[in-house]
C-alpha cells in the first residue's frame, strides 16, 4: 500500500514539474541563439567571429566559434528583430533575420562563409596574362 501512494506522489510530483517548466518555457521573454560556421565545403570554421546585432537598438554581441565550429548566444530578447552572420578574415557569411515573431525557446541558425574573393589587382594581373 505504501507503494502505491508513494508511486502516486511521484507522478503528482513529476507532473507538477514538467507543467511549471512548460508554464516557464511559455513565459520565458529569452531564447537560445545557437548553430554552427561552416565553409564553402561544409567543414567547421574554428575562431570564425559571430555578430549578433539587435536592430532596434543597434547593439552587436559577438563570439568566437569553437572547434567544431559552433556558437551560441543565450538570453536573446524575444521582444527584438535580430541579424546574425559570421566572418572568418575577408570571408563573410550572408545575414541572416530572427524575429521577434519566431516564438522558439531554441533557434538554430547554421552559417555558410562564402568562398575568399580574389582582390582586383590579382584578377586584372590575371585577365592580362590571359590574353
Amino acid at each position: 500500500m505504501k507503494r502505491v501512494i508513494l508511486a502516486g506522489a511521484l507522478c503528482a510530483v513529476v507532473a507538477l514539474a514538467l507543467w511549471a517548466g512548460t508554464a516557464w518555457a511559455q513565459e520565458s521573454t529569452t531564447r537560445t541563439v545557437r548553430g554552427q560556421v561552416l565553409d564553402e565545403n561544409e567543414k567547421p570554421v574554428e575562431r570564425a567571429v559571430v555578430h549578433l546585432t539587435n536592430l532596434g537598438t543597434k547593439k552587436r554581441l559577438s563570439v568566437a566559434t569553437d572547434k567544431e565550429g559552433r556558437y551560441q548566444f543565450n538570453d536573446v530578447s524575444r521582444k527584438d528583430d535580430f541579424e546574425l552572420m559570421a566572418e572568418f578574415g575577408e570571408r563573410k557569411s550572408r545575414t541572416r533575420k530572427l524575429s521577434q515573431f519566431d516564438s522558439r525557446p531554441l533557434v538554430f541558425i547554421h552559417l555558410k562563409l562564402e568562398p575568399a574573393k580574389e582582390p582586383e589587382s590579382d584578377k586584372s594581373k590575371k585577365d592580362d596574362e590571359d590574353q
